[in-house]
Protein backbone atom coordinates (compact mmCIF):
# COMPACT_ATOMS: atom_id res chain seq x y z
CA UNK A 1 0.00 0.00 0.00
CA UNK A 2 1.73 2.70 -1.17
CA UNK A 3 -0.84 5.19 -2.24
CA UNK A 4 -2.73 7.17 -0.29
CA UNK A 5 -5.71 7.37 -2.06
CA UNK A 6 -5.94 3.92 -2.68
CA UNK A 7 -5.62 3.20 1.06
CA UNK A 8 -7.98 5.56 1.90
CA UNK A 9 -10.53 4.36 -0.40
CA UNK A 10 -9.65 0.73 0.93
CA UNK A 11 -10.18 1.94 4.46
CA UNK A 12 -13.79 3.57 3.72
CA UNK A 13 -14.85 0.29 1.93
CA UNK A 14 -14.43 -1.51 5.51
CA UNK A 15 -10.78 -3.15 4.66
CA UNK A 16 -9.54 -4.22 7.90
CA UNK A 17 -6.02 -4.54 6.64
CA UNK A 18 -6.06 -0.72 5.48
CA UNK A 19 -7.73 0.49 8.58
CA UNK A 20 -4.93 -1.51 10.71
CA UNK A 21 -2.01 0.23 8.35
CA UNK A 22 -3.83 3.52 8.53
CA UNK A 23 -4.08 3.34 12.64
CA UNK A 24 -0.53 1.89 12.64
CA UNK A 25 1.07 4.23 10.63
CA UNK A 26 -0.44 7.64 11.91
CA UNK A 27 -1.36 7.42 15.08
CA UNK A 28 2.30 8.92 16.17
CA UNK A 29 1.85 11.86 14.23
CA UNK A 30 -1.93 12.22 15.31
CA UNK A 31 -0.54 11.58 18.61
CA UNK A 32 2.76 14.28 18.54
CA UNK A 33 0.44 16.95 16.82
CA UNK A 34 -2.43 16.50 19.84
CA UNK A 35 -0.20 16.78 22.77
CA UNK A 36 1.20 20.14 21.08
CA UNK A 37 -2.46 21.30 21.59
CA UNK A 38 -3.96 19.46 24.48
CA UNK A 39 -1.28 18.86 27.35
CA UNK A 40 -3.45 15.95 28.38
CA UNK A 41 -2.41 12.53 26.98
CA UNK A 42 -5.51 10.69 28.00
CA UNK A 43 -7.31 13.22 26.64
CA UNK A 44 -5.17 13.37 22.81
CA UNK A 45 -5.64 9.26 23.01
CA UNK A 46 -9.61 9.18 23.26
CA UNK A 47 -9.74 11.84 20.82
CA UNK A 48 -7.43 9.86 18.32
CA UNK A 49 -9.90 6.83 19.13
CA UNK A 50 -13.20 8.96 18.61
CA UNK A 51 -11.55 10.31 15.35
CA UNK A 52 -11.51 6.41 13.87
CA UNK A 53 -14.60 5.20 15.50
CA UNK A 54 -16.45 8.33 14.09
CA UNK A 55 -14.50 7.53 10.19
CA UNK A 56 -15.14 4.17 10.66
CA UNK A 57 -18.45 4.57 11.25
CA UNK A 58 -19.07 7.17 8.37
CA UNK A 59 -17.34 4.53 6.19
CA UNK A 60 -18.28 5.00 2.29
CA UNK A 61 -19.71 8.88 3.54
CA UNK A 62 -16.31 9.53 5.02
CA UNK A 63 -14.75 12.22 2.64
CA UNK A 64 -11.79 11.13 -0.03
CA UNK A 65 -8.43 12.35 0.49
CA UNK A 66 -4.79 12.10 -1.19
CA UNK A 67 -2.76 13.12 2.03
CA UNK A 68 -4.13 10.76 4.97
CA UNK A 69 -2.07 12.44 7.84
CA UNK A 70 -3.18 16.13 6.68
CA UNK A 71 -6.92 14.62 7.06
CA UNK A 72 -6.41 12.83 10.53
CA UNK A 73 -4.74 16.13 11.50
CA UNK A 74 -7.31 18.09 11.06
CA UNK A 75 -9.88 15.73 12.47
CA UNK A 76 -8.17 15.52 15.09
CA UNK A 77 -7.27 19.11 15.91
CA UNK A 78 -11.36 19.78 15.48
CA UNK A 79 -12.18 16.62 17.82
CA UNK A 80 -10.20 18.23 20.90
CA UNK A 81 -11.15 21.23 20.25
CA UNK A 82 -14.92 20.28 20.33
CA UNK A 83 -14.21 18.04 23.68
CA UNK A 84 -12.85 21.13 25.13
CA UNK A 85 -15.51 23.70 24.13
CA UNK A 86 -17.65 20.70 25.71
CA UNK A 87 -16.14 20.41 28.75
CA UNK A 88 -16.19 24.08 28.93
CA UNK A 89 -12.23 24.03 29.06
CA UNK A 90 -12.37 26.45 26.65
CA UNK A 91 -14.91 29.56 25.25
CA UNK A 92 -17.08 28.69 22.23
CA UNK A 93 -15.15 30.89 20.34
CA UNK A 94 -11.55 30.72 20.88
CA UNK A 95 -8.89 28.96 18.85
CA UNK A 96 -6.26 26.11 20.97
CA UNK A 97 -3.03 27.04 21.97
CA UNK A 98 -0.06 25.35 20.79
CA UNK A 99 2.33 24.94 23.56
CA UNK A 100 4.49 22.48 22.91
CA UNK A 101 7.98 22.20 21.97
CA UNK A 102 9.75 21.35 18.62
CA UNK A 103 11.98 18.14 17.71
CA UNK A 104 14.97 20.42 17.34
CA UNK A 105 14.06 22.26 21.09
CA UNK A 106 14.01 18.60 22.43
CA UNK A 107 17.30 17.15 20.82
CA UNK A 108 18.87 20.67 22.03
CA UNK A 109 17.87 20.54 25.75
CA UNK A 110 18.34 16.86 26.23
CA UNK A 111 21.89 17.26 25.46
CA UNK A 112 24.72 17.46 27.93
CA UNK A 113 26.71 20.34 25.89
CA UNK A 114 24.43 23.21 24.72
CA UNK A 115 27.07 25.79 22.22
CA UNK A 116 26.04 29.22 22.15
CA UNK A 117 24.17 28.88 18.68
CA UNK A 118 21.66 26.04 19.93
CA UNK A 119 21.20 28.11 22.82
CA UNK A 120 20.54 30.94 20.88
CA UNK A 121 18.05 29.22 19.08
CA UNK A 122 16.16 28.01 21.79
CA UNK A 123 15.86 31.36 23.03
CA UNK A 124 14.78 32.33 19.56
CA UNK A 125 12.09 29.29 19.16
CA UNK A 126 10.19 30.47 22.67
CA UNK A 127 9.86 34.18 20.93
CA UNK A 128 7.09 32.82 18.86
CA UNK A 129 3.38 32.95 19.43
CA UNK A 130 1.35 30.06 19.66
CA UNK A 131 0.13 30.68 16.06
CA UNK A 132 3.63 31.37 14.96
CA UNK A 133 4.42 27.43 16.61
CA UNK A 134 1.94 25.64 14.80
CA UNK A 135 1.91 27.21 11.59
CA UNK A 136 5.68 26.86 11.68
CA UNK A 137 5.75 23.08 12.95
CA UNK A 138 2.83 22.24 10.59
CA UNK A 139 5.04 23.59 7.62
CA UNK A 140 8.20 22.29 8.65
CA UNK A 141 8.05 19.31 11.02
CA UNK A 142 4.62 17.90 9.21
CA UNK A 143 6.05 19.32 5.74
CA UNK A 144 2.31 20.66 4.14
CA UNK A 145 1.58 22.97 2.00
CA UNK A 146 0.08 26.07 2.27
CA UNK A 147 -3.56 25.03 1.38
CA UNK A 148 -3.30 22.36 3.86
CA UNK A 149 -1.80 24.48 6.56
CA UNK A 150 -4.56 27.12 5.74
CA UNK A 151 -7.57 24.50 5.89
CA UNK A 152 -6.51 23.24 9.29
CA UNK A 153 -5.88 26.50 11.06
CA UNK A 154 -8.90 28.26 9.20
CA UNK A 155 -6.97 30.82 7.46
CA UNK A 156 -6.96 31.96 4.10
CA UNK A 157 -3.49 31.03 1.78
CA UNK A 158 -2.35 34.77 1.91
CA UNK A 159 -2.02 34.78 5.60
CA UNK A 160 -0.58 31.41 5.82
CA UNK A 161 2.17 32.57 4.15
CA UNK A 162 2.39 35.87 6.34
CA UNK A 163 2.17 33.75 8.72
CA UNK A 164 5.26 32.26 8.38
CA UNK A 165 7.21 34.73 6.71
CA UNK A 166 6.84 36.65 10.38
CA UNK A 167 7.97 33.44 12.43
CA UNK A 168 11.04 32.99 10.37
CA UNK A 169 11.35 36.99 10.45
CA UNK A 170 11.00 36.51 14.60
CA UNK A 171 13.38 33.97 14.52
CA UNK A 172 16.02 35.56 12.41
CA UNK A 173 15.90 39.15 14.81
CA UNK A 174 16.14 36.54 17.84
CA UNK A 175 19.11 35.41 16.44
CA UNK A 176 20.80 38.05 15.12
CA UNK A 177 24.18 39.01 16.75
CA UNK A 178 23.77 36.35 18.77
CA UNK A 179 25.70 33.65 17.00
CA UNK A 180 29.09 33.94 14.40
CA UNK A 181 28.06 31.65 11.68
CA UNK A 182 24.62 31.15 9.77
CA UNK A 183 22.32 28.49 11.10
CA UNK A 184 21.92 27.11 7.74
CA UNK A 185 22.96 23.81 8.44
CA UNK A 186 21.83 23.70 12.08
CA UNK A 187 18.27 24.21 11.78
CA UNK A 188 16.58 21.16 10.41
CA UNK A 189 13.44 23.28 8.21
CA UNK A 190 16.71 25.50 7.05
CA UNK A 191 15.89 24.05 3.29
CA UNK A 192 12.71 26.03 3.34
CA UNK A 193 13.95 29.30 5.47
CA UNK A 194 17.58 30.06 5.70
Amino acid sequence: MDNDHKIWESFKDGDKSALSYVYSKYFHSMYEYGIRINEDAEVVKDCIQDVFFKLIEAGKRTGSTDNIRFYLLKALKNTILKHLRHEKKILPNSDLVFKASFLLEEEILNKENVTNREKALVEALSQLSSRQREIVYLRYECEMDYDQISDIMKLKKDSARKLVFRAIKTLRVAIEGKVDTPLILFIRFQKYVF
